[in-house]
């Protein structure tokens, strides 16, 4: 592997397997300057929402790159708001982006209604609007459910909450198995939680000569997840792509992974539409 590898999604396209994340990246000077620097140390992905209210800010990230469009991958995603009208939502993030198209596409949620928000995808992908469709935070029965329902496309991507902690390893599997690409948020852990600190992982570092946070993006990356780790300082963004001049070992991987405890920091996806009103972001639009 290295900063050029992708992983071909069930439809053929091809996804880079190191991305940027920018959940609660600022809008602005900010998000652009952390998009702009994660392009100029290589990275070819940058994974944004709706909901991030960042998609302006993102989008002139890439402009001030000046890549060709085929180069880099743009995935957003689907929120509730919207979910009534995927093509308007898909439309308007289009529009702040200043694409025609986005590479891959994601419902945010499986808030109530996803089974024909999904369907809509379906539609919106032959289109060419995006060239990928997924879904985000979905367990394994939310993605059966989607073949119950009528859906002909098998997700080409499930983004989730995966790190050492909670490691989702039936999901990865079942994710293997239907052809599926597992993408990693927090794949550090989370801001507030995050594993670098860990003496297991500092431990295995040192003896690698790598940091932490090089050791946990590498397990993911050796397990076949995508990872987008998120960070708006220039060091931190060209230390997060640098993965491969080093591989762990099997042994490091199951060392890593015996640390799981299936402690995921995200909202229960089963309990996402009793979630109170007051505690999800609010949507803010950019200047």
């Amino acid at each position: 592997m290295d900063i050029n590898s992708r992983i071909e999604l069930n439809n053929g396209v091809r996804m880079p397997m190191l991305g940027l994340g920018v959940f609660r990246t600022p809008a602005g000077e900010v998000a652009r300057s952390a998009v702009r620097t994660a392009l100029e140390y290589g990275y070819r992905m940058v994974d944004t929402a709706r909901i991030y209210c960042n998609e302006k800010s993102v989008g002139r990230g890439l402009r001030d790159a000046h890549l060709p469009r085929e180069s880099y991958f743009v995935t957003t995603k689907l929120w509730r708001t919207d979910f009534d009208d995927p093509r308007r939502g898909l439309e308007q993030s289009l529009e702040r982006l200043g694409l025609d198209y986005v590479d891959l596409f994601l419902l945010h949620w499986p808030f109530k209604g996803y089974e024909q928000a999904y369907l809509v995808l379906e539609q919106l992908q032959r289109e060419g609007l995006c060239r990928a469709i997924g879904v985000s935070n979905f367990k394994i029965h939310h993605i059966e459910r989607l073949k119950e329902c009528g859906a002909k496309v098998t997700p080409q991507v499930n983004q989730v909450e995966c790190h050492p902690q909670n490691d989702e390893a039936e999901l990865v599997n079942y994710c293997r198995q239907h052809n599926i690409v597992v993408e990693a948020y927090s794949p550090l852990g989370g801001e507030a939680q995050c594993l670098v600190n860990d003496p297991r992982i500092k431990s295995l570092a040192d003896y690698l000569k790598v940091t932490p946070a090089q050791v946990i993006l590498r397990w993911n990356l050796q397990r076949g997840v995508v990872v987008i780790p998120k960070s708006v300082r220039a060091e931190r963004i060209k230390e997060n792509s640098q993965l491969f001049h080093f591989e762990l070992t099997q042994d490091d991987i199951d060392a890593i992974s015996s640390i799981n405890t299936n402690l995921r920091r995200a909202y229960d996806s089963d309990l996402i539409d009793q979630r109170p009103e007051s505690t999800f972001p609010k949507i803010v639009e950019e200047d």
